[in-house]
């Protein structure tokens, strides 16, 4: 489960950062979406705290655990609005809405499994 969960957040942080870098470098050709890298850059940030608490780097914030787990769940309700809103256009957007929805879904789910299994004070969580 803590590996799972380490393997998503990884590729979470890989692709919420580079949409934030992505945004921060079309700043520089004057289109004013810098403070739009807040979103993606926040949600990258909490990845690394969840990451970094599941492989013992630092203490375990439960917060993060929980807001990220938030933020999955508003991102899966987020993508399949859009995927109702654009089935009729797009025939096939299922093969792209269903899986992230499920796995947005999954991360939410074992962000909370795991935090609940967060100790107090100490070691990451085993297993």
């Amino acid at each position: 489960m803590k590996i799972i969960l380490g393997i998503i957040c990884g590729l979470v942080v890989l692709f919420a950062g580079g949409c934030a870098l992505l945004l921060v470098f079309a700043e520089f050709t004057d289109s004013g979406a810098a403070p739009l890298a807040l979103i993606p850059g926040g949600i990258a940030a909490l990845n690394v705290l969840v990451l970094m608490a599941l492989f013992g780097r630092s203490q375990p914030q439960r917060w993060a655990f929980y807001v990220l787990a938030v933020l999955d769940v508003i991102g899966a309700i987020v993508m399949a609005i859009l995927w109702s809103s654009i089935s009729f256009q797009v025939s096939d957007i299922w093969t792209l809405a269903v899986p992230v929805i499920g796995v947005l879904l999954l991360k939410a789910v074992l962000t909370v499994l795991v935090a609940r299994k967060l100790p107090e004070r100490g070691n990451p969580p085993q297993g």
